[in-house]
């Protein structure tokens, strides 16, 4: 099953909050041998010096200064977690009944449903059943994956027929050792398996026969509710909030709508997103899930946008009440103007930390990638404040788009000074298998200090562009240290 573990891993990738690389090429190289080591060392209670690691905690950026707490999963446990629910597929069903509906999540075919086409269902089915009944209930689940208990998400799987106590032993196990014991925020955001346990845990509320909406629709942890009678909306918000506080979850205040009109953003457009709809024909708003993916929603321009356009909408960018959301719908529109967002992009890496994922796919498409890299260095050289989000999509920028290329290696050198206290976005700067800098001695030194954790792994991934006979000399070090180590070392020596 390990190529279809990886081919889950590799689709699912670039979709990630933190996609290390390390990640993706030990699965690729060394999957077999992950699995075995998985199986034979860390799950079968025969070794306790063997177990999953505790994990590294994290913060994406949200909008308007929010962030989303998380951990970054090592090569084992994020290879383990894929698989689990591969293997256990069977377990993420379809929607209850064409009245009690949710989308995506799931393994289809051997394919996991992409994220934007389960969102357009569902967007789909909100329209229609607005349509059809007069009064709607919106609300969603607050803080939902960092709020879900250990105990329930695993006596939920072990307890599914097609589970095999030994999955459903090893996943108790993942979610205890990972998370240090700790009872609450163990479900790790931003990956795929983890969304399919989340949107499937929740499938008690679906299935509830005390509800009496004529039809319930959910993504995620986002729910409305249909009806044409009001009192029984009520009603069955009030259920759903008990059933929910069966297991300690709590809907969201702030989220809560009455009547709203679905399909669309929940307040009027602003000033701004008026002005879209001027610039660009058939503009439509999307409200995204809330608290659980950035849906990233493709906007396709049939026609090149004109002089005047291109300008109009530069202009909205400087425009100093744009809201994070309103610039990432024009940085879509710009994508095929990247020459023009050139001129921005200070604007942007300044004001829009929230959209570093969306600027990194913008910086694909820059022509003149030296001014681009003075750009980047300018501003980390001028910057006081920075976020690991910031920083490590700034590393990922750097590598698959700037390697080589103007001041790329001067950004490499200012980013480590930068992630000093940041482990992750650090562990991206190291993983560059660039051997200039200076990096080369950084990796040798956290090569042969005997640790065991992200710089020395993402180190040892960093050293696989050396010549076989010197990564092998440093990798023969750090493989001492730990089992983790050794078996990281001897996927290196595949690359």
């Amino acid at each position: 099953m390990s190529s279809s573990t990886v081919k889950f891993l590799q689709s699912d990738f670039a979709a990630t909050l933190f996609p290390l690389k390390t990640n993706r090429l030990l699965a690729e190289f060394h999957g077999q041998e992950i699995a075995a080591y998985i199986d034979d060392r860390v799950v079968n209670g025969a070794h306790a010096g063997d177990s999953f690691l505790s994990q590294q905690k994290v913060y994406a950026t949200k909008p308007k200064g929010h962030l989303r707490r998380t951990v970054k999963l090592d090569p084992v446990a994020e290879y383990f977690l894929y698989d689990v629910c591969l293997r256990n597929r069977a377990v993420f069903r379809p929607q209850v009944s064409a009245t009690r509906r949710s989308f995506g999540y799931r393994i289809v075919s051997g394919k996991p449903i992409p994220v934007h086409y389960a969102y357009s269902e569902y967007k789909g089915a909100l329209k229609t059943s607005a349509q059809k009944f007069k009064h709607n209930i919106q609300f969603d689940v607050a803080a939902y994956f960092n709020s879900i208990y250990h105990h329930d998400l695993c006596h939920w799987f072990s307890g599914k027929a097609n589970v095999s106590t030994a999955d459903g032993d090893a996943l108790n196990q993942f979610f205890r050792e990972t998370n240090s014991g700790r009872s609450i925020d163990v479900l790790p955001q931003g990956i795929y398996p983890c969304k399919m346990l989340g949107n499937e845990f929740l499938k008690f509320v679906d299935l509830a026969g005390t509800l009496k909406s004529k039809v319930i629709v959910r993504f995620m942890d986002d729910f409305t509710l249909f009806d044409d009678n009001p009192i029984v909306l009520r009603q069955d918000f009030a259920r759903i909030q008990q059933l929910l506080g069966q297991y300690a979850l709590n809907v969201n205040p702030s989220k809560t709508y009455f009547d709203n009109k679905v399909g669309d953003v929940q307040q009027h457009l602003s000033e701004i997103q008026q002005s879209l709809t001027e610039i660009i024909v058939d503009y439509e708003a999307v409200a995204t899930p809330s608290g659980v993916d950035m849906v990233e929603t493709e906007v396709e321009i049939e026609n090149p946008l004109s002089a005047e356009q291109t300008q109009a909408l530069m202009s909205l960018l400087k425009d100093e009440a744009l809201e994070e959301s309103d610039a990432d719908l024009i940085l879509s529109f710009l994508r095929v103007h990247t020459e023009s967002v050139l001129e921005l992009m200070p604007i942007l890496l300044e004001r829009f930390p929230n959209l570093m994922k969306q600027i990194y796919a913008v910086c694909a498409e820059v022509p003149d990638k030296k001014e681009l890299s003075k750009i980047i260095l300018k501003f980390l050289k001028t910057g006081s404040f920075f976020l690991e989000y910031q920083l490590f999509w700034l590393a990922a920028i750097v590598e698959d788009h700037l390697f080589g290329k103007g001041s790329y290696g001067d950004i490499m050198v200012r980013l480590y000074e930068l992630t000093s206290d940041m482990k992750i976005a650090r562990a991206k700067v190291v993983e560059i298998p660039e051997q200039g800098f200076g990096f080369k001695e950084i990796r040798d030194v956290l090569l042969k200090g005997g640790q065991s954790d992200w710089l020395s792994w993402s180190s040892a991934v960093g050293a696989r562009s050396l010549k076989a006979a010197e990564r092998n000399y440093v990798l023969g070090y750090f493989s001492k240290s730990s089992p983790m180590n050794d078996l990281i070392a001897s996927g290196v020596k595949k690359m």
